[in-house]
């Protein structure tokens, strides 16, 4: 045996797959199926044993679904936040895209992500198209966030840039050109706290001046954040984004 299918009522479709030189069961989660690998020579009955045996380990590493019904994204802004309701739909909907509501408590803009009927939240196409809907509010939100404050950060400091711009990517958060004064914001900072967007904002801007992430540029960066450099850098490290990155 090198691989086997089996199906269990709570874990759902397990592939099992025979490792040779392995002494030991390992197991992890994939796109929401579980994947258990075990010693080469294992007959059927003992990896169904050792499956029921281990059956509630497996079960706490399960991913967790990063969305459900109740759940609730806030967007910081310098007047009242953003929310994001992810709410079940009690008639079909077409897809999973968000729509403009009005704030419960605030009386002001929202926005309302709707799981159709009889739609299980829990599947990861679903949590993607999800997140998808979350971070196109993002992207809408992200020019008139973000940068009107990094133009103010800018001026507080006294320094000139020529264009800001806002990105698209998922994985670089801010990106300086020194020699053409331009600096790109990835839209993912709303969904970060404002100081630590200020951070953000103060990093690039210490790249006008330090292109390397070299001593000086972290004295200079230190500086725009008020002596709160490394404190932000560790806060960033941990922060819990409430999107998949």
């Amino acid at each position: 045996m090198s691989s086997l299918t089996l199906s269990h009522p709570s874990l759902g479709t397990i592939s099992v797959t025979e490792r040779r030189g392995s002494g030991k069961i390992s197991a992890r989660w994939v796109n929401g199926q579980l994947r258990v690998n075990v010693p080469a020579g294992m007959s059927r009955n003992s990896i169904l044993r050792a499956v029921g045996r281990y059956a509630a380990d497996f079960e706490r590493i399960r991913p967790r679904p990063r969305y459900e019904p109740g759940t609730v994204v806030t967007i910081a802004t310098q007047d009242s936040p953003v929310r994001i309701f992810i709410l079940n739909s009690r008639a079909p909907v077409a897809d999973l895209t968000a729509t403009v509501t009005t704030d419960p408590e605030t009386g002001t803009q929202a926005f309302a992500i709707h799981i159709p009927p009889h739609t299980d939240h829990t599947l990861p196409d679903i949590q993607r198209r999800i997140d998808t809907a979350v971070k196109a509010v993002g992207r809408r939100l992200a020019p008139a966030i973000l940068l009107p404050r990094a133009r103010a950060i800018a001026a507080s400091l006294g320094l000139q840039v020529d264009s800001w711009e806002i990105a698209h990517g998922r994985t670089v958060l801010g990106t300086c050109y020194p020699r053409l004064r331009r600096i790109r914001l990835s839209y993912l900072n709303v969904f970060l706290t404002p100081e630590l967007r200020d951070y953000i904002i103060c990093h690039e801007l210490a790249h006008l001046t330090e292109p390397g992430h070299t001593p000086a540029f972290h004295a200079l960066c230190d500086r725009y954040c008020l002596g709160r450099e490394r404190e932000l850098i560790r806060r960033l490290h941990t922060y819990p984004w409430p999107i998949e990155r």
